[in-house]
Formats: C-alpha cells, sequence, structure tokens
C-alpha cells in the first residue's frame, strides 16, 4: 500500500490487515509510516513499513525487494503515492515541479506494477488497484491542469493494462476518490467562497462545497470486498 500516512490509505490498510492480509506500509514520511505500521498492529493485524520518495523511480525496485524479503511476493497491490502539486497557471509553472508531478502520480504507478506482474503471472491471480484521489471537477479546476492531467493518465493507465492482463488471473482497476473528506467538509463549513481573493482557491472552495463526505472506513471496506471480484479494468466512482 503505498501512500499509506492518509486518511483513507490508512483505512484500507487497516481493512486489508483486518481481512487477514499482511500488510506492507509504503510512504515518504517515516512518521506516518509508523503510525499506520502502529495501528495495525494495536488491532492484531500484520504490518511493516517501508519508506520512499517515489519521485525517485530507482526507488521502486528496492521498495519492492523490501517487501519481498519481509512477506514474500505481493498479491495484491494499492497504489495512491499522490501529489496535487504544482499549482497554478501552466505558463508560471517550473519544469520540474511538473516533472515531480508526472512522476509521482503516473511513472511510479506504471512502475511498481511493472515490478509487481512477473510473480502474479507466475500464481495465476493478482489485484491491483491505483486510487486517484479527485475531488471537485477536475475538468473544469483552473490551476489544476496538471493533476488533472495526472488523474486522467492515472485512469487510462488502468483501463489499459487491465485489457493487457486479461485472461491472466490478474485484476486491475481504480478508485475515484471524489467525494470531500470530512475534515475537509469542517473547514469548508466556514469559508466564504466570495470572501476568498484567490481565485484559485476560491474555484476550489465552489466545486468542492456540497459535495457528499466520503466515509474513509466505508469507502476501504468497499474496496477490500472487491477485491475478492473478477472486476477489471473498472474506475470505480464511490464504494462509500
Amino acid at each position: 500500500m503505498t501512500g499509506a500516512g492518509g486518511q483513507l490509505e490508512r483505512a484500507i490498510a487497516e481493512q486489508l490487515a483486518a481481512a487477514g492480509a499482511a500488510v506492507a506500509v509504503v510512504a515518504r514520511s517515516a512518521a506516518r509510516v509508523d503510525a499506520t505500521v502502529a495501528a495495525i498492529r494495536a488491532a492484531g493485524g500484520e504490518a511493516d513499513g517501508f519508506t520512499a520518495d517515489l519521485a525517485d523511480l530507482e526507488a521502486v525496485p528496492e521498495v519492492v525487494q523490501g517487501v519481498e524479503r519481509v512477506f514474500g511476493e505481493v498479491d495484491v497491490l494499492v497504489s495512491h503515492a499522490v501529489t496535487v502539486a504544482p499549482l497554478g497557471g501552466v505558463s508560471t509553472l517550473e519544469p520540474a515541479a511538473v516533472l515531480r508531478s508526472l512522476t509521482v502520480n503516473v511513472a511510479s504507478v506504471v512502475v511498481l506494477a511493472g515490478a509487481v506482474i512477473p510473480p502474479m503471472l507466475h500464481q495465476r491471480w493478482g489485484r491491483i488497484v491505483n486510487v486517484c484521489a479527485a475531488v471537485g471537477n477536475l475538468v473544469s479546476w483552473p490551476g489544476g491542469n496538471i493533476y488533472a492531467a495526472c488523474v486522467a493518465a492515472s485512469e487510462a493507465h488502468t483501463v489499459n493494462l487491465a485489457e493487457e492482463l486479461s485472461g491472466t488471473g490478474i485484476t486491475v482497476n481504480a478508485l475515484r476518490a471524489h467525494r470531500a473528506g470530512t475534515a475537509l467538509q469542517t473547514w469548508l463549513a466556514g469559508v466564504d467562497p466570495e470572501a476568498v481573493d484567490d481565485p484559485l482557491i476560491r474555484r476550489f472552495v465552489l466545486d468542492v462545497t456540497g459535495l457528499g463526505v466520503a466515509g474513509p472506513d466505508r469507502s476501504a471496506v468497499g474496496l477490500v470486498d472487491r477485491l475478492i471480484s473478477t472486476q477489471t479494468g473498472r474506475i470505480w466512482a464511490d464504494l462509500s
């Protein structure tokens, strides 16, 4: 489970452990990795942590090899290393920031899948899920162009990889976690969009206000339940 320091990601990791899986928790922040691992172990589950910055694609095989040394071959891959930066008009963006976003949000997802597919093919069973933490209407999110492009690329990769692996016993799906979390909804309740000077932030507030609250626990349960199915090539828009 990559990106396992966030609220939804941690809930997914905990549900996987509750279902009996040994969970490899991967994130850039050692503190968040440790907190998620500790929560799983406190509930009686099995987990270990691995820190990595997936903006460095050379770290991917090292992480996978580390997981295999501890737990053996990967049966289920849930990818959600994500960054919404850089934000702003396309003409204002630094090339290095654009490249980092594309690497974390898209390239690392592709390379991680490539690293775990061979053993899945050998055992003729595997599950790959790519989580896109989209909120609001990304198609019309001025200033969020790069992340919107990354979400589209990740979902296209999901559908195409599913077709590539058809008949192998490996399923590939995506979870579009497009609803706002409880903490964000609480913050939005106290914000007057007309009082926000920054047009990017004001547009974000308007896009997200009124969305249903996504309960991370309910979404995580829904995701884990679907892992046993043979559905593939799907973009799951709401599992809560």
